[in-house]
């Protein structure tokens, strides 16, 4: 079995595609998406605020809670 892309570029060529696969000589597999567009897709649904806290808060909540748990 050979897998090709092909592009159509009139109606004529889409019958022929089309009468091929009513024959059951080929058939036709649409692209799988990527990971990364899956996340993409994924992350545009997301609403996209600003985070409330900063990173030398989160530095600072880290470094407490490391010193803590050194002194347990």
């Amino acid at each position: 079995m050979e897998t090709l892309t092909i592009e159509i570029k009139t109606a004529k060529a889409r019958k022929l595609i089309d009468d091929l696969i009513d024959l059951g000589i080929i058939s036709i597999k649409t692209d799988q998406p990527t990971w990364t567009d899956i996340w993409n897709k994924v992350d545009s649904q997301l609403p996209q605020t600003e985070p409330d806290i900063t990173e030398d808060e989160i530095m600072a909540e880290i470094k407490a809670y490391r010193l803590e748990k050194q002194t347990k």
